[in-house]
């Protein structure tokens, strides 16, 4: 065979592997379904938006799922999704790599058994309450019955935030139980007379009261000009900087429509978020 045609079939063999792994790398930098996971105190308002925006964009797939915020930061570190979802700040190292979006804020509700007459708390008597130097509910105005707190179990971004706040690196008291979820939490509270805990104010239902901190009641209002003591940042993480359908979704999560979904799952309370979308691939656990 003449050299030149020789020549001539490896620059073409060249040129084509090139471009089947151009399209091939398109393909999947503009894939078609993207793929979130992590805190469950995030996940309502990940499913909201990815209702909205799927019903946009009849072509894109999302799936959501649960765990905990260290789930979301450990799946889209190591590359198993597009983005994590967390209800904590990041660490230093966990924040290597990855771009943050504030895709909302969200205020931790403090929770207690609907028969139970306290109608607020302190920082400092939640500290006390948690580290068990305050065991009975007349300490904090109460009737004179034993309190059990209930915590979220390690892992959990609710917990590491609520801890941030009331905890000040302190530990808790023996008689602190131990709800491995936000609906775990709930039903606990609700069957449990004596019981005090803590959920995202997106799980909030009509079963458990809610009580004030500081004085002040959890509304959008307070949240979002930060008088309330127990708000964050719900978040949504990418590995590097994201493109194709992952940015435009990032896009949408903060745009004016995106932000209206947000505060409407957050602070439109119905009394009945008791359950979930099963079809959605959500699962409860951590948050």
């Amino acid at each position: 065979m003449d050299v030149k045609i020789k020549y001539s079939i490896v620059i073409v063999a060249i040129v084509i592997v090139a471009i089947a792994g151009y399209l091939i790398y398109s393909d999947f930098e503009n894939s078609n379904t993207i793929t979130i996971t992590g805190s469950t105190s995030v996940v309502p308002v990940a499913q909201a938006l990815a209702t909205a925006y799927m019903s946009n964009h009849p072509g894109v797939k999302i799936t959501v799922s649960g765990g905990d915020s260290g789930v979301g930061i450990n799946d889209v570190r190591s590359g198993q999704v597009d983005i994590g979802a967390s209800s904590r700040n990041l660490t230093s190292s966990e924040a290597e790599g990855l771009s943050q979006y504030i895709i909302g804020m969200d205020g931790i509700s403090i929770i207690v058994n609907q028969q139970n007459p306290v109608n607020g708390v302190s920082l400092d008597q939640l500290n006390g309450i948690y580290n068990g130097t305050i065991t009975n509910w007349n300490q904090v105005g109460g009737n004179d019955s034993t309190i059990t707190p209930v915590t979220r179990e390690a892992g959990s971004g609710t917990r590491a935030d609520f801890e941030t706040f009331v905890m000040a690196h302190e530990t808790y008291g023996p008689n602190v139980q131990i709800s491995t979820f936000n609906y775990g939490m709930l039903q606990m509270v609700a069957v449990t007379p004596g019981a005090i805990g803590y959920v995202a104010h997106d799980y909030l239902n009509n079963q458990v009261k809610l009580l004030t901190v500081n004085n002040i009641t959890l509304t959008q209002k307070s949240v979002q000009n930060d008088s309330y003591p127990l708000t964050r940042n719900l978040l949504f993480l990418v590995k590097g900087t994201p493109t194709g359908n992952v940015k435009d979704f990032i896009d949408f999560t903060q745009s004016p429509e995106g932000q209206a979904i947000v505060n409407n799952v957050e602070y439109n309370f119905t009394g009945t978020n008791n359950t979930y979308n099963p079809t959605s691939g959500i699962g409860y656990s951590g948050g």
